[in-house]
């Protein structure tokens, strides 16, 4: 009986992480995800996670405990005859170098897990680009009053806005989040009401990194691991051009140069923030 809940529970739960796998791969970036609102069957990208993470615990425990229960058969499969070891067998020397190559594989940059992970890039950037991004991480977390003075926005006018709209709003200490939830929109779409009724001077103040990934829908996570080539190739900047801003810089690079690389050789903080020294 407990062998049969061990393996039915363990299949269930695979199933689960399966699922849950698949879903965490595609979803847009956090920051990208939490401004948008976004959810999948109703669950948010937080609520997905969860399920990933609690779901990752159960297989782990009835893992071992089929280990456990299996571990005669196991230790048959290591074993040429009775009492005898073996780590020789090519079952077993496939099995390791699978799984050998996979995590180093992973380390080096290799295909196919090279691969991998430039397709979930793809879908984060594909992400910003339908849903747009933040200017500034969690700041559908900031009060409205913090809000407005970090984009320069007169709180007033925004506060107006949002009324007009017919938004209730209690106070400027409200969250962006928290008004989103009230009026059942977006931080997104509750940022698209504030502008409205703002100087078109005011309603630009942001960074320039922040700018180049609203038009271009760059991805916040990932461009480091980006080389010059690809990073050019995907924000439609001319090769040639960007190692000779980079040369003037002082930095001496190639096209297979990681984003992080040249950001480190830069002093910057972000490797976002060569879209500020290759896009100005």
């Amino acid at each position: 009986m407990l062998r049969k809940i061990t393996s039915l529970t363990s299949f269930f739960s695979f199933i689960v992480l399966i699922s849950t796998s698949l879903v965490l791969y595609i979803v847009p970036q956090g920051r990208v995800a939490y401004w948008a609102d976004w959810t999948l069957f109703g669950l948010s990208k937080e609520q997905w996670g969860d399920i990933h993470i609690c779901t990752g615990v159960l297989f782990l425990v009835i893992s071992i405990m089929h280990i456990w229960l299996n571990w005669k058969p196991i230790l048959a499969y290591l074993k040429k005859k009775a009492g005898e070891a073996n780590f020789t067998s090519p079952a077993f020397f496939i099995s390791l170098g699978i799984t050998l190559f996979v995590a180093f594989g992973t380390l080096a940059n290799l295909p196919p897990m090279k691969q991998v992970l430039e397709l979930t890039q793809d879908f984060q950037a594909m992400g910003e680009a339908k849903y747009g991004t933040p200017p500034y991480g969690h700041a559908e977390l900031s009060p409205l009053q913090i809000f407005c003075k970090r984009m320069g926005l007169d709180v007033d006018k925004a506060s107006a806005s949002i009324k007009n709209a017919g938004i209730e709003l209690e106070s400027p200490r409200e969250t962006i989040k928290s008004i989103a939830n009230k009026a059942g929109l977006t931080p997104k779409e509750i940022h698209e009401i504030i502008l409205k009724d703002q100087p078109q001077k005011d309603s630009s103040v942001t960074d320039k990194s922040v700018e180049f990934n609203q038009h271009s829908g760059q991805s916040g996570s990932g461009i480091g691991r980006m080389n010059l080539e690809q990073y050019c190739t995907r924000f439609n900047l001319d090769l040639n051009t960007a190692l000779g801003i980079l040369r003037e810089q002082g930095v001496v690079v190639d096209k297979a140069t990681p984003i992080k690389e040249i950001a480190g050789a830069l002093g910057l903080d972000s490797p976002r923030a060569i879209a500020d020294l290759l896009n100005p």
